[in-house]
């Protein structure tokens, strides 16, 4: 049997065992604060720093002009993540998807869907 002197653990590894266990709660709710944070910010900080590239404040507010084919109609318009699609239908019957950037109206790409092609 082991004599009561050695029993019992040093003074200096509780201590170091206290210590390890108040940091990693300390970063518990570290990491718990930078969700929350994210989560009540969602995008802004996103925003922000595109509109400081462009040279702009952040609240400014602009005007893009996009040239659709002559006999155009817009049938819709959704918002899917960080783009806004709007789906565009011609006089010929031929559709378009004109593919957006909704925090500063740069058309980003289109994507045609001609009449009469199935798979």
């Amino acid at each position: 049997m082991a004599s009561p002197a050695q029993a019992y653990a040093p003074l200096w590894l509780k201590v170091l065992v206290i210590v390890m266990g108040l940091l990693i709660v300390a970063g518990f709710v570290v990491i718990a604060a930078e969700i929350a944070r994210r989560m009540s910010s969602a995008n802004t900080s996103n925003a922000n720093t595109s509109n400081a590239n462009l040279g702009r404040a952040p609240s400014a507010a602009f005007s893009e002009r996009i040239a659709l084919p002559s006999g155009a109609r817009v049938v819709s318009m959704t918002a899917t993540g960080d783009r806004l699609v709007v789906h565009v239908e011609t006089a010929g019957g031929a559709a378009a998807a004109y593919i957006l950037d909704p925090r500063n109206g740069a058309l980003l790409g289109t994507v045609e869907f001609p009449p009469g092609t199935g798979r």
